[in-house]
Order: structure tokens, then C-alpha cells, then sequence
């Protein structure tokens, strides 16, 4: 999140001091260590919202995600079937590896590259519209390189939701139009430090 160095400091500690559950694995997951999320297994999402997803998700939930990684293996050892579109191909082989090195099999993974430097046309990409069936659960954590990727993500993904399902926005506080601008019946801001993070990140999660 933005703000100077002792302010970004000042924020870890205060939210360190409410949650003091956090602070193992903010010691154990930090980036020194070596570690990634691909390695944790989990979402590089704000502890907040791991916490209430390892809660929300059920066996026979079907997810998509736009961006993969530990999101992916998170989502396979708890539900029936992920879909993750990926642009980044050495991303898109690492978590590739990783599926087969842990024999994970209800995972589909397409990679579809996309130049979001120059991003003329991605309304009618094969990267968004990956997203074509309805799901129970949709995350939205993928290409940051345009401002304008995880919106139109998020408008295309309000399509396929399923009646009782979530669409999850990570680093939602560069997002603030999406409070304002969605179909959600409501939604709500999971604000914490996070594993493999310099600092306090907030991801929303959209309820239908």
C-alpha cells in the first residue's frame, strides 16, 4: 500500500499488534527466508482473506483465477476443479511443474499471452475471455503492467458468477472504483500483512 517507509513500518506493526496471530507466519513466510507463495501452497493474498477463504470453500465448488500459483494449489487440495489463465510464461511453467510434481489433477491451466504494455484489444483477448462457464468462485490476481487488467477482469467476471458465490480482488486498494461499480449484493475488505509481503495489503471479496 502506498506511504513512506516509517508509515508502511508503522502499519505492519499496528496490525501485527491487533492480530498477533499473524506474527508466526509473518516471521515464517517473509521473502528472507526463500520462500514464495507458489512454495506455501497459498494465495498472495492478505492473511485476512486466507483465513475467511480457508473457512468459505467447500468440496464441490468449482473456481477460475485469472494469474496462478499458490492460489492454484490452495484451490485444488480444497475444492473439485480450478481453471487459471496465466500470461507470464516462466510463471506459467513453474506452476505447471509444480501440479505434476504434486500429482494435482483437477487443475486446468492455459496460458495466453498478452502484451499489457501495449493493450489495444484485450476486451476481445483469449486472456480474459478464458472465463467463459460459471463458477462458484472467480479470483482476480493476475498482470499488473496496465491498471485497467484486474477491472475489466472483474466486469467480465460478474458474468459468471454463480448465485452465492465470490469474486476476490487482490491489492484492492488500488482498485476503489469496484467499491462503487459492481453488481455484488455486498462486500468486504480484508486488510493484514500477508506471507512473502514487505508490508499490509487488502483483498476484497464480492458476495453474490
Amino acid at each position: 500500500m502506498k506511504g513512506s517507509i516509517p508509515t508502511k513500518i508503522a502499519r505492519v506493526v499496528s496490525n501485527l499488534v491487533v492480530n498477533p496471530t499473524y506474527i508466526p507466519r509473518t516471521f515464517r513466510h517473509n521473502v528472507v527466508n526463500g520462500v514464495s507463495p507458489l512454495d506455501l501452497e497459498v494465495p498472495w493474498f492478505s492473511y485476512a482473506a486466507n483465513d475467511y477463504l480457508t473457512e468459505f470453500l467447500k468440496p464441490h465448488m468449482t473456481a477460475f483465477e485469472y494469474g496462478s500459483g499458490g492460489s492454484t494449489l490452495f484451490l485444488a487440495n480444497r475444492i473439485q476443479s480450478v481453471h487459471s489463465v496465466e500470461d507470464n510464461p516462466k510463471w506459467y511453467e513453474l506452476v505447471s511443474k509444480r501440479l505434476q510434481e504434486k500429482h494435482i489433477s483437477n487443475v486446468t491451466i492455459e496460458f495466453q499471452q498478452f502484451d499489457f504494455k501495449n493493450p489495444i484489444g484485450f476486451e476481445h483477448s483469449e486472456y480474459l475471455n478464458a472465463l467463459k462457464e460459471e463458477h462458484d468462485v472467480i479470483f482476480i490476481d493476475g498482470s499488473e503492467e496496465w491498471n485497467l487488467v484486474r477491472p475489466l477482469c472483474f466486469k467480465h467476471a460478474e458474468k459468471f458468477i454463480r448465485p452465492g458465490g465470490i469474486i476476490v480482488v487482490d491489492d484492492s486498494w488500488r482498485y476503489p472504483e469496484l467499491h462503487k461499480e459492481n453488481k455484488a449484493k455486498n462486500f468486504k475488505i480484508f486488510k493484514s500483512v500477508g506471507p512473502c509481503r514487505p508490508g499490509v495489503t487488502s483483498t476484497d471479496v464480492f458476495f453474490y
